[in-house]
């Protein structure tokens, strides 16, 4: 979440939103972003509802994913993770999203 916050101004200046969602319950994501406070909203899956939509949960544990979504709600790239430290890079996923925004279409 660290690398992410401190990455957020250029995403936000690309006009991309970045979500987190988390299975945790609503208690336990206040108490892991309070220190943080980052600056992008961190949601409670506590159901696991939205993880098991995107075919993210693996024997009762959800795994580390990010998606890059368009305007449409399409999956334009998907990135899941084997553990909580396999993620991609802020710089790789602006990379990917990137083309996506008005700055960088054609």
């Amino acid at each position: 979440m660290g690398q992410l916050a401190h990455a957020y101004e250029t995403f936000r200046n690309a006009d991309i939103t970045i979500l987190m969602v988390s299975v945790d319950s609503l208690r336990r994501v206040r108490e892991l972003t309070e220190p943080t406070h980052p600056p992008f909203p961190v949601l409670s899956d506590v159901d696991a509802d939205v993880t098991v939509a995107y075919d993210i949960f693996e024997k009762g544990i959800a795994l580390p994913s990010t998606f890059v979504i368009d305007r449409e709600g399409m999956i334009r790239w998907a990135y899941v993770g084997t553990s909580p430290a396999d993620r991609p890079t802020p710089e790789e996923m602006l990379h990917h999203a990137w083309p996506l925004t008005i700055h960088g279409e054609r």
